[in-house]
């Protein structure tokens, strides 16, 4: 079985829409700003941990590179620690310096369409990175959060022989992302009826959060857990949670950042997988962004149906780079040429000489954007 047919229920869209013209698109509406240099606004709208961190990081790379090559004048990034009003206040003081382009990483979709309604109707471009916006009118640039969270679903299934009591531990409530690969594991687990949630609790992307909301679930199901549904950042809190509970550690869904990698490789009973969500899909929004602004024009056959508003077209899916287990399982359904299923031991040398905090990557250059995403 394919993996477009294995995720098909959880929101993955596979099938390009046809061609359409530019007044087609609302969202380029806003796409002539004149000659460059360009000045762009970066928005990120969470920053509380290491993959926030290297999503930023790589931003600021690509600024870096595109501002000496004469693309950009400048990108001005803003971090918000104080959710949606944080965010629309940087928001707003981005617009008063007069930006041509907005990428918005939103910290939650309702909350911030009216600003991003304000941006555009102001003229400028808005690019939507990581978590879209159900708008038709900006462009998303999303990572494919049903691949992200339905193989790891679909991964625990089978490692628990397809029936048992399982619990989640979600990452940030009302999150776009977060909440679109919640979809993902409810289809998954629809299809198969014998295995049952027990519990899905937040963890808020931080470990010790995780390990209290573990804590929590330990004692009330105990060694009744067949297996643990972990998005990232958080499972070594979960680890440590089993360990300070003393309780038998099940299969559980595992993280790509090295220290858990190393975790891993030094502990043989650990039955987990990785499902790379890579922090440069940052830094592939503001290729996209400027590119678009340099007047190339985009391959509309490459976008797909905005997954919180599957009537708009407005979509650009980057799919998830590396599923990582032990030993490298290449007839795994969800493998292709942009799956790549590797090994244990090649995830770690792909990050050799990185932070223990570095989490596997995969970003574009912008000669592969143009190639990809433009005619």
């Amino acid at each position: 079985m394919k993996l477009t047919a294995l995720l098909a229920g959880a929101g993955m869209f596979v099938c390009a829409v046809s061609a359409a013209t530019a007044q087609d698109l609302p969202f380029l509406k806003n796409a002539d700003h004149g000659k460059g240099p360009f000045k762009i606004g970066f928005s990120n709208g969470f920053i509380g941990n290491a993959w926030r961190a290297q999503h930023v990081d790589g931003v600021e790379k690509t600024a870096a590179e595109l501002k000496a090559a004469g693309v950009l004048s400048d990108v001005i990034v803003v971090n918000s620690t104080s959710g949606a009003s944080g965010q629309i206040s940087q928001i707003n003081a981005l617009l008063a310096q007069g930006i041509d382009a907005l990428v918005i990483n939103p910290v939650s979709a309702e909350p911030l369409m009216p600003i991003v309604q304000r941006a555009i109707d102001s003229g400028v471009l808005v690019v939507v990175a990581d978590n879209p916006l159900p708008m038709d009118n900006v462009l998303n640039v999303s990572l494919d959060h049903s691949q992200y969270w339905g193989i790891s679903t679909e991964w625990l299934v089978d490692a628990i022989g397809g029936k048992g009591d399982i619990v989640a531990i979600e990452g940030l409530a009302g999150n776009t992302a977060n909440d679109w690969r919640v979809r993902a594991r409810d289809e998954v687990l629809a299809r198969h009826p014998d295995v049952r949630l027990l519990a899905s609790v937040t963890g808020g992307w931080d470990q010790a959060q995780a390990r209290e909301a573990m804590s929590g679930l330990l004692a009330a199901h105990g060694d009744k857990i067949d297996g643990v549904l972990i998005q990232e950042v958080m499972n070594e809190g979960v680890i440590r949670a089993y360990r300070a509970a003393g309780v038998s550690r099940p299969p559980l869904t595992g993280d790509y950042v090295l220290s858990y990698l190393k975790l891993w490789k030094n502990d043989p009973d650990l039955r987990t997988v990785a499902v790379a969500n890579p922090p440069g899909v940052g830094s592939d929004a503001v290729r996209i962004a400027a590119e678009i602004l340099s007047g190339s024009k985009l391959d509309t056959d490459k976008l797909v149906p905005n997954p919180l508003n599957p009537s708009f077209n407005n979509t650009i899916l980057i799919p998830e780079p590396y599923v990582v287990e032990r030993e490298a399982n290449t007839s795994r359904p969800w493998c292709s040429e942009q799956v790549q299923c590797i090994s244990l031991d090649e995830a770690i040398a792909l990050l050799d000489g990185r932070s223990d905090a570095d989490s596997l990557d995969k970003t574009l250059t912008q000669d592969e954007v143009r190639t990809l995403y433009f005619r």
